[in-house]
């Protein structure tokens, strides 16, 4: 399964659901990558908040992995971000 995020707002809703895909608490999904529940919701509801290392850490616990690649369509305006 394959989501674009654009921006990093659109970013909690997708790792919620990752997290919800893999029938894990927010608690359980701290505990695996030495987190609080408190910092799970934070990275869920703030994600641009989010230090990068904390969310490579979440995504490797998810085993999701990113994917960088060239744009095809035309560039988001700075509002967009």
């Amino acid at each position: 399964m394959e989501f674009f995020v654009a921006n990093a707002s659109q970013l909690g809703p997708v790792l919620q659901g990752w997290r919800k895909k893999k029938k894990l608490t927010q608690t359980e999904l701290g505990a695996r990558v030495g987190l609080s529940q408190f910092a799970v919701s934070a990275l869920e509801n703030a994600p641009e908040k989010a230090a990068v290392e904390r969310l490579f850490r979440l995504l490797s616990a998810l085993e999701v992995e990113v994917v960088l690649r060239e744009r095809q369509t035309a560039p988001l305006r700075e509002e967009e971000w």
